[in-house]
Order: structure tokens, then sequence, then C-alpha cells
């Protein structure tokens, strides 16, 4: 039986060329990104995870922690809101992974990475390493940002 998941799941990822949706998502699964920005007058990382539950996608923020002696490992996970996600915010989020797949318009001192972890229930499916030295400038109108999806959560400012 894990040897025909195996197939279905190389078979898919051959399929999609490779590339992973928020919209490719099934229930159990869920995703981890890690955007780290710093321009001339910013230097910020915030952490997000969406989770798919059934037909519905879960959004979260979190405050990250991370051990002083390896800093790859968090010590300590804080969840800053949760909120239920639409069929279009699926469909933008999937816009903005394109956006950074793809060639970016302009330069800019801003630079952003958005490392991605793709999760299945019990193992990382994938991890990406995605950037952008453009500062945004081709972001298109149908492009949800995560910093506009943290605003949305309760209690935000």
């Amino acid at each position: 039986m894990k040897l025909i998941s195996a197939i279905c799941l190389l078979f898919a990822t051959c399929a999609l060329g490779g590339d992973l949706y928020f919209s490719d998502m099934e229930n159990g699964d869920r995703v981890e990104m890690t955007e780290h920005s710093f321009g001339c007058f910013h230097n910020w990382t915030h952490y997000y995870e969406v989770w798919r539950f059934d037909d519905s996608f879960l959004f979260s923020e979190y405050a990250i922690t991370w051990d002083k002696n390896n800093p790859s490992q968090i010590v300590e996970k804080k969840n800053l809101g949760k909120m239920t996600l639409t069929a279009k915010d699926i469909k933008n989020l999937d816009a903005l992974l394109k956006y950074y797949r793809g060639k970016k318009e302009g330069n800019s001192t801003t630079y952003t990475s958005l490392v991605v972890e793709f999760y299945e229930p019990d193992r990382r499916v994938k991890v990406e390493n995605l950037e952008d030295g453009s500062g945004g400038m081709s972001l298109g109108k149908d492009i949800l940002s995560l910093y506009q999806l943290s605003q949305r959560l309760p209690n935000q400012p």
C-alpha cells in the first residue's frame, strides 16, 4: 500500500511539474512558511502555517523562539491567531507561490526569502527556498501576501 501511495505522489508531482500548491492539499496536510525580509529600514522574520482539515483551510501565524545553539531548531511556538481561509484566499496563495517561483521585474534594496515546507500527515514531502529581490514590484492584484493574511487575523492592530 505504501508503494502505491509513493507512486501516486510521484505521478502527481511529475504531473504538476514538481510544483506543489495550496489547492493540492488533502485532509491532514499542512504547509509551513518562514518568510524573512530585509532592506534599508527593516529586518524581520514571520512564521505561518496553512492546514487542511476536511473541507477547510486554516491559516495561523506564530511567534517563534529559535534555539541559540541550533538556529534551525524551534524552542517555542506561540500561536498569534488562527482563521479559516476562503476558496479565493487559496487561489491567491497559489498565485503567490507562482510569483515567487517565476521571473521578477525590477530590482530593490528589499530582499525577501520564503522557505515553504509541504507536509503530509506523516512526513515532509518537499521544501522550497524561494526568493524575491524585486521588492514585490511585479506583484499582481490576484496575489495574496502572507502579511495581508496576517492582518486579517483576530486581535491584529
